[in-house]
């Protein structure tokens, strides 16, 4: 039987530094026809912003930031980058899963002169779900570390859930954070914690748990080109749909007017399950 670039990836070294360190890096398990259709997708959404578009272009900055979600049904070519990509099975294989149902698509661009990027934070608080949940992103073009994106090694571990923030002012949202924890000023003591960022090439992925606590390198400085960027975010089959707060209300009640129910396992047209443990490898 011919195995899948996907599962050759996913080996017992690659399983253990994900489950260690919250976060992977894979090579090479992105052909290049994949980064050209995701690029021609984001080019299309360009044209054609949907509802959840959304530019976090500080005043005053030369170059923006933008990105969109949960664009895939409406996109043929994240269509096909969803239902035919690697992502899924690498999503499900890295986590133990018997299945990877897609809760996002999500795709960033930066253009040149951009001088902001995400602050640190973990994924987990932005998202209306409570499950074993991971990211897989992806750069369309090859990305220094001081492009890419950081993370603080077995963050993923760290008890609290911290307060979500603006990736424009990074300020916490406003909204009811009573369960939620400040993150601690990691810049002020990076003595504290042990990094890890890597250079990327085209094809190149990174996986992470939405608890990895993890910052965008780019933004420190502006950049000298426009960069790319695409997660595919996938749960596990025991995550539920539990909405967050006010500042994730418009995404809850948009999978609940598809049908979603609240406490229950996901089930609506937009979160598709993609992969099964036992699909051809």
């Amino acid at each position: 039987m011919t195995q899948s670039p996907a599962f050759k990836a996913i080996t017992p070294d690659a399983i253990a530094a994900y489950e260690r360190d919250g976060v992977v890096c894979l090579r090479s398990v992105f052909p290049q026809a994949m980064i050209d259709l995701t690029a021609r997708g984001i080019d299309r959404n360009i044209a054609n912003p949907g509802r959840f578009f959304r530019d976090q272009t500080p005043a005053g900055s030369p170059g923006r930031y933008m990105f969109e979600y949960w664009m895939w049904p409406d996109i043929p070519e994240f269509v096909e980058l969803v239902h035919s990509s690697p992502a899924a099975e690498i999503a499900g294989r890295l986590m133990g899963a018997a299945s990877a149902t897609l809760i996002m698509d999500n795709w960033f661009m930066k253009e040149a002169g951009a001088a902001n990027g995400a602050p640190w934070h973990h994924d987990k608080p932005y998202f209306d779900f409570e499950g074993q949940m991971c990211n897989v992103w992806f750069p369309l073009e090859d990305a220094s570390t001081e492009e890419g994106l950081s993370f603080v090694k077995g963050s993923h571990m760290w008890p609290e859930i911290f307060k979500p923030q603006d990736f424009r002012d990074h300020v916490p949202f406003d909204g009811d954070m009573a369960d939620y924890a400040d993150i601690p000023d990691i810049n002020a003591n990076p003595a504290a914690y042990e990094f890890l960022s890597w250079d990327v090439a085209a094809g190149d992925c990174l996986v992470f748990d939405l608890k990895t606590v993890h910052g965008a390198g780019a933004g420190r400085k502006p950049l000298s080109t426009t960069i790319r960027r695409m997660s595919l975010r996938f749960a596990a089959e025991d995550t539920i749909f539990k909405p967050r707060g006010s500042w994730t209300e418009e995404t809850a009640q948009h999978l609940i007017a598809l049908g979603q129910e609240i406490g229950g396992p996901l089930n609506c047209e937009l979160l598709p399950t993609v992969w099964r443990a036992g699909d051809a490898l």
